[in-house]
């Protein structure tokens, strides 16, 4: 599929099953369910011996407290019989802990450095930072120094492990304030799936909330972003699957739209400036059933009948996992993160947006987005007088589009070979086909 990381959640030891895995009893071991340490090592060794890497789902916000009897705790709250680690409530039905003491501390920094040193973890995406270190509008300076000094601590003895922020707030500066290498940008997975929900007629009244301030703030943050679909998109209870991708797409007049202005949705998170992204596990086939639904029914959160399949389940599956390797096999999408993030055109009725992303060995690379369901088979993308390098374009020719017929799409719009002409006031322009609801990538050779 192209993945170079599997992040995994659930994960350290949990009371009960439904819960998840984010409310911890224990910090240093794997939920009893799903084995021992010995086979958690196995299966990190396993993907590691396949070059994938390991990011752990790590809960240092809040924790469980639930008592079983009147003898023992499933957890460190009562651990020698004082209100140990604990601060206060959470939200969850937890506690919080209290970074002021040093016995919280030890326990925590312990534990992201077993998994690190004992499991050779990869990188630790921190769960909940928002409500760790902001509450009732006030900062909570123990908790912010605790992770400056976490990150500082695994950057000095495990150069090259991540460390990953899940933040939903805008706390600014997590990156330099705190050392994380990167933020999960929920902002952008909320703009995308409400811009995905909107019927087409009604999506130019959003164009710019929702696709150019996205583009926009994905080049000027402050931090270091990777864009997600996450188990909490998709989790919408035991009984309904509405807030899976498929269901967004309802309002669509056929298979064909849906599947089309989804593989657009993919094409969108991974061109976009970013230093990467994230898609939660059954998103890749649009599955019908959300994951969550499907784990309470005692069935696989994956449906794996839908897997490299002939169906259109299948075709998004083989457009995700090209859309990946295009990602990985163009150091300009990833060397220089958003730096090489240009304009080329944009026109909110059309619904079609355009960009550069970076040069490597006089290659750019140009990326159309089509989000109407109108297509063109001849449609002019100006473009811009002020950038130095249209001069040095020789030829550009297309190296992706979603709409390509073994992706499930028509395959009636299709560019071999783009047309570079000069305009009425002397500029150039592209002339290209664009699919309803897709994403063209032009490959340009710059002399």
């Amino acid at each position: 599929m192209g993945f170079t990381h599997v992040e995994m959640y659930g994960i350290l030891d949990h009371a009960r099953k439904w819960e998840r895995g984010y409310q911890i009893a224990n910090y240093f071991a794997p939920y009893r369910d799903s084995g021992t340490c010995d086979d958690l090592k196995y299966l990190v060794d396993l993907l590691h011996q396949n070059g994938i890497g390991v990011i752990l789902d790590w809960i240092p916000t809040h924790y469980h407290h639930d008592h079983q009897s009147h003898y023992f705790s499933v957890s460190l709250h009562e651990y020698d019989g004082t209100n140990l680690h604990a601060s206060c409530p959470s939200r969850w039905g937890t506690l919080y802990f209290d970074f002021n003491k040093e016995e919280t501390r030890r326990v925590l920094f312990a534990s992201a450095l077993y998994y690190i040193d004992r499991l050779h973890i990869d990188g630790i995406r921190f769960d909940a930072v928002s409500q760790m270190i902001r509450r009732n509008r006030q900062d909570i300076p123990s908790a912010i120094s605790f992770l400056r000094e976490l990150n500082q601590t695994i950057h000095r003895h495990y150069p090259g492990v991540l460390c990953i922020a899940e933040e939903t707030e805008g706390y600014p500066n997590l990156n330099r304030n705190m050392n994380f290498d990167l933020k999960w940008n929920i902002g952008w997975s909320n703009d995308a799936r409400n811009l995905l929900r909107t019927p087409y007629a009604e999506r130019p009244q959003h164009w710019k909330q929702k696709v150019l301030d996205v583009l926009h703030w994905a080049r000027w943050s402050d931090d270091k972003m990777i864009l997600t679909l996450s188990h909490d998109d998709t989790d919408s209870g035991a009984h309904n699957s509405n807030c899976i991708l498929l269901n967004l797409v309802s309002h669509a007049r056929n298979d064909m739209d849906k599947f089309s202005d989804l593989r657009n949705f993919f094409a969108w998170q991974i061109c976009v400036p970013s230093r990467g992204h994230l898609i939660h596990m059954g998103d890749e086939i649009a599955q019908p059933i959300s994951w969550y639904q499907r784990f309470c029914r005692e069935l696989s959160s994956m449906d794996w009948s839908l897997d490299n399949s002939s169906t259109l389940h299948g075709q998004i599956q083989q457009c995700v996992r090209d859309l990946n390797h295009l990602y990985i096999n163009h150091p300009q999408f990833w060397q220089y993160g958003e730096q090489d993030f240009s304009m080329i055109y944009e026109y909110g009725p059309n619904l079609i947006v355009a960009y550069h992303r970076g040069i490597h060995n006089n290659r750019r690379i140009a990326i159309i987005h089509n989000f109407s369901n109108r297509g063109y088979k001849s449609y002019d993308v100006p473009l811009p007088g002020s950038d130095p390098n249209v001069a040095r374009i020789r030829h550009a020719i297309e190296i992706f589009n979603t709409d390509y017929p073994q992706y499930g799409g028509s395959g009636l719009f299709q560019n071999q070979q783009n047309e570079i002409v000069h305009n009425h006031s002397n500029g150039k322009l592209f002339k290209l086909s664009i699919p309803p609801l897709a994403t063209v990538v032009l490959e340009e050779n710059l002399a």
